[in-house]
């Protein structure tokens, strides 16, 4: 269990909802807006008093008595945790002081209320039976409707290929929109956003004809054709065989499913007290769904595996939605779950201990990189061709140097008697300019996360450069 002497300033930063409260927060901690700070005597809550806009100041707390962190205050703010609470734990970091004093009797009822609500509550054999049922039968309904919704993807991609897509003008994009409106009736995001990008990427074409896009979109449809195909035969064979509850598939999210952990818990896709450590953060912006996405990559210290994490935050709810950002700290984490897939498999937890990682923590990570360019190659190409799967690959790849080709001014990752090149993708930019103006320290003896990819102009697969990392630090490139 954590303690309150696990909270860094890491750990803040990893609980905030945004940079705006942690702003605000230092402001409170700076001009000591606390008039009273306590913690408790077994050192799982630390709580007090803070000025506020009316006469009656706030009670905040942070209680660590659970297996998460719980977080109260009695301001009126919906976010959580509030800037008070951000406050009061800037305050313990800075080593003010703080009064040992009893827990609070109303804490106390709240901890016994939230312990009585999370205790396991067994259902009798009927109820657990007719919740199985309903369950069943509303997934079934799920299927047949999705099936219909297949039938308008197919359609589309056969009209789209029929008519040619520079045929596409403003009245037909608008018809097209509203039939990928349309699918979102029918649970199936994946076809929807794919359907978008088609669309927009036609209407690009028809007033900047361009080889690249034509075969961008080319591409897409053969994707989307393809997941039709895939997702058609994946819901027969479930209402075939009437398992059709979720399993260990990327074919339940890509078709609108939502996992839950308790789920990915009973498909065995979990990791008890996992250690794992971010290599990278970047913001991306989704224009299909108009949200941003802060998308971050981890390395599991023990086993070397690269994942991620998406937090998607739409533009309509962008206030309401905890906003992710850098962690440079080692996570250790109780039950971390993973999401099907093969590689880079989409990662969550529910709370985790973060501590300051050693130089012992960085050569592990290094240690387990891809033994050489090659395998990288060679692992990269088999997830690529699968249509499912995403455009990039992210991998962890050792090198002797990085140097500039001759030929064409490119840098060069080499590594023993092999060699790739480094080119920009579509969400890392400018990376590959951060990499010219390193220090040559960086640039030998080390290992770069860095996504493969394959440009279909030269036929060529490349890779786009992260982050670096050597045995003391991890070097951000964005």
């Amino acid at each position: 269990m954590a303690t309150i002497d696990n909270i860094t300033e890491d750990f803040i930063n990893s609980v905030a909802p945004n940079n705006s409260a942690i702003t605000n927060a230092k402001k409170i901690s700076r001009t000591n807006g606390f008039t009273e700070l306590c913690c408790s005597e077994d050192k799982t809550l630390i709580f007090g008093e803070c000025k506020g806009s009316g006469k009656n100041p706030y009670s905040a707390s942070v209680d660590f008595s659970g297996d998460s962190p719980v977080f109260r205050c009695s301001c009126p703010s919906r976010q959580i945790p509030c800037k008070h609470c951000l406050a009061i734990m800037f305050d313990w970091t800075a080593g003010k002081s703080f009064a040992v004093k009893e827990i609070p009797e109303d804490i106390k009822r709240k901890r016994s209320k939230l312990e009585a609500k999370n205790s396991p509550k067994e259902d009798t054999p009927e109820k657990a039976e007719k919740k199985r049922k309903t369950a069943l039968s509303t997934a079934k309904r799920k299927l047949k409707k999705q099936l219909e919704g297949l039938d308008l993807a197919e359609n589309f991609v056969k009209d789209i290929l029929e008519r040619g897509v520079s045929s596409i003008n403003p009245t037909s994009a608008s018809q097209y929109n509203s039939l990928a409106k349309q699918l979102g009736d029918y649970y199936l995001p994946e076809p929807q956003a794919i359907m978008y990008k088609i669309i927009n990427s036609a209407q690009k074409l028809s007033s900047n004809p361009d080889d690249n896009e034509i075969n961008q979109i080319i591409s897409l449809c053969v994707k989307l054709s393809s997941t039709v195909k895939k997702s058609r035969e994946y819901i027969n064979s479930k209402l075939e065989s009437g398992e059709v509850l979720p399993e260990n598939s990327i074919l339940y999210e890509a078709m609108g499913g939502v996992w839950k952990l308790t789920q990915l818990k009973e498909l065995g896709l979990y990791k008890e007290n996992a250690q794992i450590i971010q290599l990278s953060f970047t913001v991306l912006f989704d224009e299909i769904h108009k949200a941003e996405i802060d998308f971050a990559y981890w390395a599991d210290v023990e086993t070397g595996e690269i994942f991620k994490t998406k937090n998607i935050r739409p533009l309509r709810a962008m206030g309401y939605i905890k906003e992710e950002n850098s962690a440079f700290g080692l996570h250790k984490i109780k039950e971390l779950y993973r999401y099907p897939g093969n590689i880079n498999n989409r990662i969550r937890w529910e709370s985790a201990e973060i501590s300051e990682p050693s130089s012992d923590i960085y050569k592990a990570v290094m240690s387990k990189a891809e033994n050489s360019i090659g395998d990288a190659v060679k692992k990269a190409k088999n997830e690529l061709k699968n249509t499912l799967s995403a455009n990039t690959v992210a991998v962890l790849i050792p090198f002797d140097t990085i140097e500039k080709s001759s030929a064409d001014n490119r840098s060069v990752l080499r590594y023993q008697s092999e060699s790739i090149k480094l080119a920009p993708d579509e969400n890392y930019p400018d990376t590959c300019n951060v990499v010219a103006v390193l220090k040559n320290e960086f640039l030998e003896n080390s290992a770069m996360l860095g996504e493969l990819f394959y440009n279909p102009n030269d036929r060529k697969i490349y890779l786009c450069p992260i982050s670096i990392i050597n045995e003391n630090t991890i070097i951000r490139l964005c």
